[in-house]
Protein backbone atom coordinates (compact mmCIF):
# COMPACT_ATOMS: atom_id res chain seq x y z
CA UNK A 1 0.00 0.00 0.00
CA UNK A 2 1.52 3.39 -1.01
CA UNK A 3 1.74 6.15 1.47
CA UNK A 4 0.58 9.55 0.96
CA UNK A 5 1.07 12.48 2.51
CA UNK A 6 -1.11 14.67 4.54
CA UNK A 7 -0.88 17.37 2.04
CA UNK A 8 -0.98 15.43 -1.33
CA UNK A 9 -4.28 13.84 0.14
CA UNK A 10 -5.82 17.27 0.86
CA UNK A 11 -4.68 18.40 -2.20
CA UNK A 12 -6.58 15.17 -4.19
CA UNK A 13 -9.83 16.39 -2.21
CA UNK A 14 -9.92 19.94 -3.32
CA UNK A 15 -8.83 19.24 -6.84
CA UNK A 16 -11.92 16.49 -6.77
CA UNK A 17 -14.22 19.12 -4.80
CA UNK A 18 -13.03 21.63 -7.91
CA UNK A 19 -13.89 19.60 -10.59
CA UNK A 20 -17.11 18.56 -9.18
CA UNK A 21 -17.80 22.89 -9.20
CA UNK A 22 -16.78 23.01 -12.30
CA UNK A 23 -19.08 19.99 -14.12
CA UNK A 24 -21.57 21.56 -12.21
CA UNK A 25 -21.10 25.13 -14.17
CA UNK A 26 -20.73 23.18 -17.32
CA UNK A 27 -24.48 21.88 -16.31
CA UNK A 28 -26.04 24.72 -14.87
CA UNK A 29 -24.49 26.44 -19.10
CA UNK A 30 -26.17 23.62 -21.16
CA UNK A 31 -29.37 24.57 -18.80
CA UNK A 32 -29.41 27.73 -19.82
CA UNK A 33 -29.18 26.92 -23.58
CA UNK A 34 -31.58 24.47 -23.61
CA UNK A 35 -34.05 27.43 -21.55
CA UNK A 36 -33.04 29.99 -24.16
CA UNK A 37 -34.38 28.30 -27.01
CA UNK A 38 -37.27 27.07 -24.80
CA UNK A 39 -37.73 30.84 -24.53
CA UNK A 40 -37.27 31.38 -28.28
CA UNK A 41 -40.18 28.85 -28.80
CA UNK A 42 -42.57 30.33 -26.26
CA UNK A 43 -42.22 33.68 -27.66
CA UNK A 44 -43.51 32.02 -31.01
CA UNK A 45 -46.22 29.95 -29.37
CA UNK A 46 -47.01 32.98 -27.27
CA UNK A 47 -47.70 35.11 -31.06
CA UNK A 48 -49.01 32.64 -32.47
CA UNK A 49 -51.92 32.91 -30.16
CA UNK A 50 -52.50 36.26 -30.38
CA UNK A 51 -50.45 36.84 -27.12
CA UNK A 52 -52.80 34.79 -25.12
CA UNK A 53 -49.72 32.62 -23.84
CA UNK A 54 -47.81 35.18 -21.29
CA UNK A 55 -48.37 32.99 -18.35
CA UNK A 56 -45.71 30.05 -20.64
CA UNK A 57 -42.96 33.17 -21.10
CA UNK A 58 -43.32 34.73 -17.96
CA UNK A 59 -42.62 30.53 -16.28
CA UNK A 60 -39.79 30.40 -18.71
CA UNK A 61 -38.13 33.56 -17.82
CA UNK A 62 -38.51 32.70 -13.76
CA UNK A 63 -36.76 29.73 -14.15
CA UNK A 64 -34.22 31.12 -16.38
CA UNK A 65 -33.62 33.67 -14.32
CA UNK A 66 -32.95 31.45 -11.44
CA UNK A 67 -30.33 29.46 -13.10
CA UNK A 68 -28.51 32.05 -14.56
CA UNK A 69 -28.27 33.34 -10.62
CA UNK A 70 -26.99 29.56 -9.87
CA UNK A 71 -24.73 30.01 -12.68
CA UNK A 72 -23.05 33.09 -11.98
CA UNK A 73 -22.65 32.38 -7.86
CA UNK A 74 -20.77 28.87 -9.14
CA UNK A 75 -18.45 31.41 -11.44
CA UNK A 76 -18.06 33.63 -8.63
CA UNK A 77 -17.19 30.65 -6.27
CA UNK A 78 -14.92 29.38 -9.12
CA UNK A 79 -12.88 32.38 -9.28
CA UNK A 80 -12.46 32.85 -5.67
CA UNK A 81 -11.10 29.02 -5.33
CA UNK A 82 -9.13 29.39 -8.87
CA UNK A 83 -6.98 32.42 -6.84
CA UNK A 84 -5.17 29.88 -4.36
CA UNK A 85 -4.38 27.85 -7.39
CA UNK A 86 -0.99 27.42 -8.28
CA UNK A 87 0.79 26.77 -12.12
CA UNK A 88 1.13 23.32 -10.99
CA UNK A 89 -2.79 22.69 -10.43
CA UNK A 90 -2.22 22.67 -6.60
CA UNK A 91 -3.77 24.44 -4.10
CA UNK A 92 -1.86 26.64 -1.99
CA UNK A 93 -2.75 28.18 1.50
CA UNK A 94 -6.15 25.91 2.31
CA UNK A 95 -7.31 28.07 5.18
CA UNK A 96 -7.57 31.81 3.44
CA UNK A 97 -8.91 29.92 0.87
CA UNK A 98 -11.63 29.04 3.11
CA UNK A 99 -11.41 32.13 4.79
CA UNK A 100 -12.69 33.44 1.25
CA UNK A 101 -15.31 31.65 0.79
CA UNK A 102 -16.72 32.29 3.93
CA UNK A 103 -16.33 35.92 3.35
CA UNK A 104 -17.80 36.01 0.04
CA UNK A 105 -20.40 34.15 2.09
CA UNK A 106 -21.43 36.85 4.61
CA UNK A 107 -20.94 39.43 1.96
CA UNK A 108 -23.50 38.28 0.30
CA UNK A 109 -25.79 37.06 3.13
CA UNK A 110 -25.06 41.04 4.51
CA UNK A 111 -26.63 42.22 1.07
CA UNK A 112 -29.25 40.35 1.79
CA UNK A 113 -28.62 37.90 -1.16
CA UNK A 114 -29.34 35.20 0.59
CA UNK A 115 -30.19 32.42 -2.22
CA UNK A 116 -26.25 33.41 -4.05
CA UNK A 117 -24.98 32.77 0.02
CA UNK A 118 -26.73 29.38 0.52
CA UNK A 119 -25.10 28.12 -3.04
CA UNK A 120 -21.79 29.70 -1.63
CA UNK A 121 -22.41 27.58 1.89
CA UNK A 122 -22.77 24.50 0.05
CA UNK A 123 -19.56 24.71 -1.80
CA UNK A 124 -18.23 26.44 0.92
CA UNK A 125 -18.70 23.62 3.13
CA UNK A 126 -17.80 20.92 0.69
CA UNK A 127 -14.24 22.50 0.22
CA UNK A 128 -13.83 22.34 3.67
CA UNK A 129 -14.80 19.25 4.10
CA UNK A 130 -12.27 18.19 1.71
CA UNK A 131 -9.35 20.22 4.27
CA UNK A 132 -10.00 19.06 6.85
CA UNK A 133 -10.95 15.71 6.64
CA UNK A 134 -10.53 12.73 9.29
CA UNK A 135 -8.32 9.76 7.28
CA UNK A 136 -9.54 6.58 7.76
CA UNK A 137 -6.87 4.43 9.37
CA UNK A 138 -6.79 1.22 8.14
CA UNK A 139 -4.28 -1.52 9.79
Amino acid sequence: MAIISKNMEIQERIISTFEELQSAIHGLKSQLVEFEILFNQACDRHIASDFQKEWLLDRISSRHVTIVSRHESLQLIQETVSAYRDYDGFFLDHKQLLQSLELLMLNHAEKEEYEIAAIIKKWYEKFAQAVDFIADLAY
